[in-house]
């Protein structure tokens, strides 16, 4: 091939110099859907396990049936299983972590982070409906006040909660499964072997102290979640 030809060729294939300007005026004509903090929350709940949802709200029944036939060990039966309520909602909100999907959602178009601090307020804000149910109704079936009642219920779920979110964040895969199953498994049979004595420490002298305690382990769980998040902010 000749000098000319060869010139001709490169001129007819030169790449223009690129121009940032251009660029971004080209990416402002792109079509961007936006998309609501409500429409997000959705999307979440479509991708929870079906029968996590359906276990959280079958913690109503046997509420209910307590409530009906004014039965007073139904208080300690549920502040015994609610744990497990607990367990639920930390293995699912840290699900990706735990089946190593973290990379896979990492690419996605919202940020690892939004999503698990979604998917954590959801099944957070699930249990708190669970809960505000449960505390009347098992206040019915007992001899104990409102108050009582709901620490009763409010102080193994938070302690579950905490030692749950500590585990997984240290620990991954099935490690973390059988750390969490196993703490809510303890809580549960240390919350059913106090029943002999709960009227002497849930006595009203007591009460402030299970008040702090409660206020925090809130506390706690809190900064549990800010670590659970933060640390998906270092794996990106």
């Amino acid at each position: 091939m000749n000098r000319y030809l060869r010139q001709k060729l490169q001129k007819a294939f030169e790449i223009p110099m690129p121009d940032r300007q251009e660029k971004a005026r080209f990416l402002r004509t792109l079509p961007r859907p936006r998309i609501s903090m409500c429409q997000f929350l959705l999307t979440q709940i479509a991708y929870f396990r079906k029968w996590t949802l359906v276990l959280s709200v079958l913690f109503l029944l046997p509420a209910l049936l307590g409530a009906r036939r004014i039965d007073p060990d139904t208080l300690w039966i549920l502040s015994s299983l609610i744990p497990f309520l607990g367990l639920l909602a930390v293995t699912e909100g840290t699900r990706s972590a735990a089946v190593g999907m973290q990379e896979f959602e990492m690419s996605t178009r919202f940020s690892l982070k939004s999503v698990m601090l979604a998917r954590l307020s959801v099944l957070g804000l699930l249990d708190v409906l669970v809960l505000c149910c449960l505390i009347p109704l098992c206040h019915i079936s007992s001899n104990l006040t409102l108050l009582q009642t709901g620490l009763c219920l409010l102080v193994p779920y938070l302690l579950t909660v905490n030692i749950s979110l500590c585990l997984a964040r240290r620990f991954h895969g099935r490690e973390a499964l059988y750390g969490c199953m196993s703490a809510a498994a303890l809580v549960s049979m240390g919350n059913w072997g106090l029943h002999p004595i709960a009227d002497f420490i849930y006595q009203f002298s007591y009460l402030p102290w299970w008040i702090i305690l409660s206020v925090l382990l809130m506390g706690r769980m809190a900064q549990e979640i800010y670590r659970t998040v933060k640390q998906t902010e270092e794996l990106a």
